[in-house]
Parts: C-alpha cells; sequence; structure tokens
C-alpha cells in the first residue's frame, strides 16, 4: 500500500491513470479537493476542502475475464460498506454501487477498467466518502456524511487505511474466484434488501421487492403481480 496525497488536483482517478503504466498495483492517490471530480455518468462530486475522504486505488486483477467485472464492483462495494460499519450503523450498498446510511448517499464509487482483448489489465477504483462536511450545497439530492451520523470528527488517513484493507481482502476473492462468499456479502448488505420499496422506470411507477443480482450485474425485482422485472444500471430509480 503506497498512499500518496495531494492538495489540489483535477481528479485522482485521471492522475493516477496519467501514471499507472510506472505505478505498483494498490497505489492510492488522495485529494483534499478535487476541481473535476466525477459521479457515475458524468455526474461531478461536491467536497468541502479537506473534510472527506478522496481517493483513486490502482487494482490489477489477475485473471478477470471482462464478463465478470460486476464481480470487482461488489468487492470494492464489500469493502468499503464493510469499513462504513466499523464507525457507523444502518449502512448499505444501494445498487449497483453506492454506499448509503439509512435512506441518504455515504459514499459513491467509479471503477475504469482497461481491457486487452477480453482481460482487465488493470482497474482505477474511485471513491468519494462524505466524512466531516456537514453543509451540501449542490442539488445531489441526499447527501450525508458521517460525521452528520455520529455528531464527531473523524480521521481521515484511517478511514482511507482500513478501506483499502478490506479492498485487498476482498479482491483477493475476486482473484481466487471464490464468488460465493463475495455474492452472499454483496446481496446481505443491499439497501432496501427487506419487504416491497417504490420504484420507477420507463413505464411508470411500481413496487416491488429484490429478488437476486444477476451474475452480470443487472438489479432483479419481482412486483407485486408475481412478474420479475430484470433492470441494467440507469433503467429503474429508486423512490425515497
Amino acid at each position: 500500500m503506497n498512499i500518496i496525497h495531494f492538495d489540489t488536483i483535477d481528479s485522482t482517478s485521471n492522475e493516477l491513470k496519467k501514471h499507472s503504466a510506472n505505478a505498483a498495483e494498490w497505489t492510492i492517490f488522495c485529494a483534499k479537493s478535487q476541481t473535476a471530480g466525477r459521479g457515475q455518468v458524468g455526474n461531478s462530486w461536491e467536497s468541502e476542502y479537506g473534510k472527506n475522504v478522496l481517493m483513486s486505488v490502482l487494482i490489477r486483477p489477475a485473471g478477470l475475464d471482462v464478463h465478470e467485472q460486476f464481480y470487482l464492483s461488489k468487492a470494492v462495494s464489500v469493502a468499503v460498506v464493510e469499513s462504513m460499519q466499523k464507525f457507523l450503523d444502518e449502512v448499505s450498498i444501494k445498487w449497483p454501487n453506492d454506499i448509503y446510511a439509512g435512506d441518504k448517499k455515504l459514499a459513491g464509487i467509479l471503477i475504469e477498467n482497461d481491457l486487452r482483448r477480453t482481460q482487465i489489465t488493470q482497474s482505477i477504483v474511485g471513491i468519494g466518502l462524505n466524512v466531516n462536511q456537514t453543509e451540501f450545497l449542490s442539488d445531489a439530492p441526499n447527501p450525508i456524511s458521517m460525521k452528520q451520523i455520529a455528531r464527531k470528527e473523524f480521521d481521515t488517513e484511517t478511514i482511507v487505511v482500513t478501506i483499502v484493507e478490506n479492498m485487498q481482502k476482498w479482491v483477493q476473492h475476486v482473484e481466487t474466484k471464490n464468488y460465493g462468499i463475495l455474492n452472499k456479502q454483496y446481496f446481505k448488505n443491499l439497501y432496501r434488501l427487506d419487504g416491497l420499496h417504490r420504484y420507477s422506470d420507463k413505464d411508470g411507477t411500481f413496487e416491488a421487492a429484490i429478488e437476486s443480482i444477476s451474475p452480470e450485474g443487472f438489479l432483479q425485482l419481482r412486483d407485486t403481480d408475481g412478474r420479475l422485472r430484470s433492470y441494467a444500471f440507469k433503467e429503474v430509480s429508486y423512490i425515497f
């Protein structure tokens, strides 16, 4: 584990990608501030200077085929939620890989993979985690921080180390194809795992319960008519 700290840069993931050819696996770039921090599908990530964890991690998952890439997403999600559970209660994974505390977003994960034919040669895992920020000014719908929940400050360096140690453990399960334990941990930590909840898709709103997650990462919901609905990322929305 080699943690490199920056003050203000455009993006920890962008910067790590520039240096990845000469960087060792498990190199971590952290910043106090990002000018172009990214979330999923081009969304920005709001973060007050020096208050949060803004980190990217270089991983070279051995023997991981492109069709198995969601297992890496599962491993990172489980690692982050497990790390947060050391500090907070009621932390879960909102499919596919947001980290929630109650009904609010605590952290986001963005994984960028490089490919050679059908193999993933390296992955840059970007994590934005709200730690000590108490005011959010963007139009993000439901952010929350560790400090808002626990009413105390946290040491960001301790959190980074905890997350990376857990990532190393869970990525090893991916590399050894030990998918059973990974699937179990991911599923049991899912947000809204129990009971019926409201969702919306292109056809309107409906109530459903989570049935399963497919190996490819599709969310499978069983609605009140007994119909199984399967969704890729961004094809269904949670209604709060």
